[in-house]
Order: C-alpha cells, then sequence, then structure tokens
C-alpha cells in the first residue's frame, strides 16, 4: 500500500505522506489535506525542483507555541542568488500556503481564510502561520560559504587567497578564519567544494 497521496495543483502533480488526507474529520465536513508546516514546506520543494531545476531550494518547517512557519532558501549550485523574475514566482507560488499575516498596527494576527483546493476539489487547509522566503543559500550549507567568499573577495578584491592552497594553508586563510563557525561535517564539505569550484 501506497505511503504517499497524490494531488494535483494547477495541473501539477505533487506527493505528501498518506496522513495528510483526513477523510474523517472529527467534527463532520468534507475530507481535506492537512496541510502543516512540513507538508506546506515539502509541497514548496517540489515545486520549485519540478519548475527550476537548476534552482538550489532548502524548505524547512518549525513548530512552536502559538503557531508554525516555514522558510524557504533559494540560490544557484554556486551561492549566487536567483534572477528576481524566478524568486518572485517561487515567492508567490508559496505565499498561497500560509494561513495569515501580522496586523502590527493593531497587534493581531489576521487570517486569509482564502480557499485553496486542489484541481478535483479537495480542500487543502490548517497552514502554517507564516512562510519566509529568502533570495540567498542556508545558513551553513556549502552554498552558502561559496556566496561568502565571493562576497568577501568582492569586497576585499584581495588576489592573494583565491589561490586554494593558501586559503587551507596560511593561518589567516579566509577558510580557515572560518572555519570555527562550521561543524566539521560542514567544513569537510566547503573544503571539498573549494577545490572542485576555485
Amino acid at each position: 500500500m501506497s505511503k504517499k497521496i497524490k494531488l494535483v495543483i494547477d495541473k501539477v502533480e505533487y506527493q505528501l505522506p498518506v496522513n495528510s488526507y483526513i477523510a474523517n474529520p472529527t467534527f463532520g465536513g468534507k475530507p481535506y489535506i492537512h496541510m502543516s508546516a512540513k507538508h506546506t514546506a515539502s509541497i514548496i520543494k517540489q515545486f520549485v525542483k519540478k519548475f527550476f531545476p537548476l534552482v538550489k531550494v532548502w524548505s524547512t518547517s518549525s513548530v512552536y507555541s502559538g503557531g508554525s512557519s516555514v522558510d524557504v532558501n533559494v540560490s544557484y549550485s554556486n551561492g549566487e542568488s536567483i534572477c528576481d523574475d524566478v524568486f518572485q514566482k517561487i515567492e508567490s507560488f508559496s505565499k498561497q500556503f500560509k494561513a495569515g499575516s501580522y496586523n502590527g498596527m493593531e497587534d493581531i494576527y489576521e487570517y486569509n481564510g482564502h480557499d485553496v483546493k486542489t484541481d478535483n476539489g479537495t480542500k487543502l487547509d490548517y497552514f502554517p502561520s507564516y512562510v519566509f522566503c529568502s533570495n540567498k543559500p542556508k545558513w551553513g550549507s556549502v552554498e552558502y560559504w561559496l556566496s561568502e567568499y565571493n562576497n568577501w573577495l568582492e569586497n576585499t578584491g584581495t588576489e592573494d587567497w583565491v589561490n586554494y592552497d593558501s586559503m587551507v594553508q596560511s593561518a589567516g586563510g579566509w577558510l580557515n578564519m572560518n572555519k570555527t563557525y562550521m561543524t566539521d561535517k560542514e567544513f569537510q564539505k566547503v573544503e571539498l567544494a573549494f577545490k572542485t569550484v576555485i
């Protein structure tokens, strides 16, 4: 028996865990798809991979007292931000899956009350409180450190540290300077990436 359900939104097929489909709601009503923060993060990641295969995407969920959220980060594999047109499409798709927004003027959270359905009419419900999209790599990823290095190089114009060996072996090398902010596993991945890219 399949552990996934298939749903179609705007003629595009996505998959979610079978437990996201609520066939018999506790208080009656029609069946619906429970769009928890985790399920929302998954749908957004699938969307990016289907339509923009060259874009690297991180989509993570958080649940906390009083709500939940999804954080979406995108970049190219070299750590550069993606073009604005593509980012706006990703952000527009993602934002339809948030429950509402915070009204700072009145200090309240206002629900959208929007009606999102699959192509066959099944309602998507119980969205995360917030969906945040950032046009930059996720902190700690290889792409993040490649981006940081490129930014550093652009801002300083220091050519002496472009050479991989000097970055790793020199006490003042950029990679060693930033090693303290990485786990051992991250450092190994970044080191390997620098050998390949630079």
